[in-house]
């Protein structure tokens, strides 16, 4: 037998690959989705759906963090279903009494009339957003659950069933019609999913409340629920600004850019979603030698990787709008986008390092505070300078680099390595990747032709052809042995 057809049946075996390339399906689906959905909604429908979105991120970030508690707490005591199922009991319980008060916040929406996105008619799908909501967090818990004991397919099958049914919603509705069917199948995704987590459950799944492990799930869950909620409100709150202070058309053109610009980022959560918990485990163990080495593998391949997408797909962009002129005032508000967003991926490995070695109350007032930066940038810009809604993002995109810059510092200094400001930034913004994001930058402020963003992508490819290649063979060794993500 050749060595190319045990290399194909080694890849048909790979459970990793299997769930990465139903991933990049998937991720293949939600781009054709939001390209259809832009065309078919249009600009001032888009900005409604942008809007249900909006209210159903916040609804997920509001969550006290038991998931990310929960996960946090069975990666490291696998070993012990007792104690796991016990973690687990306890904490649905705990999602119950959540799912109580959303349920009397949005009663109270209906009955004292607070008019929560009036402009938006957010009032006509308020009880559907709700119990899409409510399914999201015992998805999300049940999702790190299955993620934790490696079954990938069930968490592969919640992650595509909403894309699936949402690229049936487009085909069949248009219109105002198509922003129910989306909300539909999002609810029925959610449905399904949880359905399915609780018939291939790994272990018991019943309420309990233990004391106990509720102070002990709370404790730790509030310090990451202040860490991830403040950390994605971040560009959920530009998102608000920006719904609040400029016209729905004009909010559907920043949706529209940001969508895209997300879905690019996307191709990589497959990889950190399967190795996270993996490495909270070695980083909770491991000596700071070991742990600096295994950070500076991870982040090279996955930040680089980041950077190579954004140019690449900055270069492209203008291709796509010849598909779609209506958005054409989106396309410098994708590419500032597509630059902020990429800034937080420079982040990647040193906050799991510190939740780790347990010290996520300083990574919550870490975001927290970059939460209030970027509230108080945004006013400003807006109310004062008066920036168009394209340009509102340079908000995120400043409070991005102080909060990744900060994080750095401070992983750093777990790590008893030197911490000074030249040797932090080179850590977290190496040359190699500033010379060209700069660039980019800079191109976008003096209106260039988009041909030339061809050159910070050569550029970028000069400077980081050692790390590229690196990539290369890492992406080689996963196919040839999946066992190699375990770090």
């Amino acid at each position: 037998m050749s060595k190319y057809s045990l290399r194909f049946k080694k890849v048909l075996k790979n459970k990793v690959l299997h769930y990465v390339f139903s991933r990049y399906a998937t991720y293949l689906i939600q781009f054709v989705n939001s390209l259809f959905i832009a065309v078919y909604l249009g600009p001032y429908y888009l900005g409604i759906w942008g809007f249900i979105t909006l209210i159903i991120q916040y609804l997920n970030q509001i969550n006290l963090g038991i998931a990310h508690s929960v996960n946090a707490i069975i990666a490291i005591n696998k070993n012990k279903e007792w104690y796991v199922e016990k973690v687990i009991g306890t904490s649905i319980t705990m999602l119950l009494a959540l799912s109580f008060f959303v349920i009397l916040f949005f009663a109270a929406n209906e009955v004292f009339h607070l008019n929560i996105g009036s402009k938006y008619n957010f009032s006509t799908y308020a009880s559907v957003v709700m119990l899409i909501g409510i399914l999201g967090y015992f998805n999300s818990l049940l999702s790190s659950v299955f993620r934790v004991y490696g079954r990938v397919i069930e968490i592969a099958i919640n992650q595509s069933a909403f894309p699936v049914l949402m690229l049936i919603a487009i085909l069949i509705f248009k219109g105002e019609n198509l922003i129910w069917a989306l909300v539909g199948a999002n609810l029925l995704a959610f449905f399904l999913s949880l359905c399915l987590y609780l018939i291939k459950s790994p272990v018991k799944l019943k309420p309990l409340f233990i004391v106990r492990l509720f102070k002990t799930i709370q404790l730790k869950g509030w310090h990451l629920f202040v860490y991830n909620s403040s950390f994605y409100l971040i560009i959920i709150s530009t998102r608000t600004f920006v719904s609040a202070y400029y016209s729905v058309e004009e909010f559907g053109y920043f949706t529209f850019a940001f969508a895209l610009a997300n879905v690019v980022l996307l191709l990589l959560e497959s990889f950190s979603f399967l190795i996270y918990p993996k490495l909270l485990n070695r980083l909770s163990f491991a000596s700071n030698e070991k742990i600096t080495e295994v950070l500076n593998m991870v982040r090279d391949m996955y930040i680089t990787t980041s950077h190579l997408l954004i140019h690449l797909s900055i270069l492209f962009f203008p291709l796509f709008l010849l598909f779609f002129p209506q958005y054409n005032q989106s396309a410098n508000a994708f590419k500032l986008i597509a630059l902020t967003v990429v800034l937080y991926t420079n982040s990647f490995g040193y906050s799991g390092l510190l939740i780790a070695k347990g010290f996520e109350k300083k990574l919550g007032w870490l975001a927290f505070l970059a939460l209030i930066t970027n509230i108080l940038i945004s006013f400003i810009l807006i109310k004062f300078v008066h920036l168009s809604f394209d340009h509102v993002i340079f908000a995120t995109m400043i409070t991005y680099f102080v909060y990744v810059f900060f994080l750095g510092k401070l992983g750093r200094n777990k790590l008893c390595l030197n911490s000074s400001i030249k040797l932090v930034l080179n850590d977290i913004f190496p040359i190699r990747l500033f010379i060209p994001y700069v660039l980019s930058l800079v191109l976008i402020f003096i209106g260039s032709f988009a041909f030339y963003f061809i050159f910070p992508f050569l550029i970028f490819t000069i400077l980081n052809f050692k790390s590229i290649s690196k990539i290369r063979l890492s992406v080689d060794k996963i196919i040839s042995n999946p066992n190699f993500i375990n770090i």
